[in-house]
């Protein structure tokens, strides 16, 4: 007789992406970004964040809203010029959504 084991899927810890958005946001204050670029990141911020903390967020929305934040701080030059203070939380977003994160981590290569 053949015995299965409840199986369960864990994702990772939605907190350690919500960690990095704050550090992204204290990485944001320090940058030279024009006014428009600074609140769009910011707003982009917010939506990962309003999404993290609901009870299930949804992995689609957050890796739409990293995408934008990224590709607003890549086009300012930001990330060329923040390095490993913007790669890094962004990294551990895009690790927290899954496959989906891809994108956002090829932006970054």
């Amino acid at each position: 007789m053949i015995q299965y084991s409840d199986t369960r899927v864990v994702s990772p810890d939605p907190r350690q992406a919500l960690n990095a958005v704050r550090t992204l946001r204290r990485s944001l204050a320090g940058l030279e970004l024009s006014d428009r670029v600074r609140w769009d990141a910011g707003r982009a911020l917010d939506e990962i964040e309003d999404e993290l903390r609901t009870p299930d967020p949804d992995h689609g929305v957050v890796s739409a809203c990293l995408e934008r934040f990224t590709e607003l701080l890549t086009d300012a030059g930001a990330v060329e010029q923040a390095g490993a203070a913007l790669v890094r939380p962004i990294r551990q977003i895009a690790v927290w959504v899954g496959p989906m994160g891809a994108a956002v981590l090829g932006r970054l290569a």
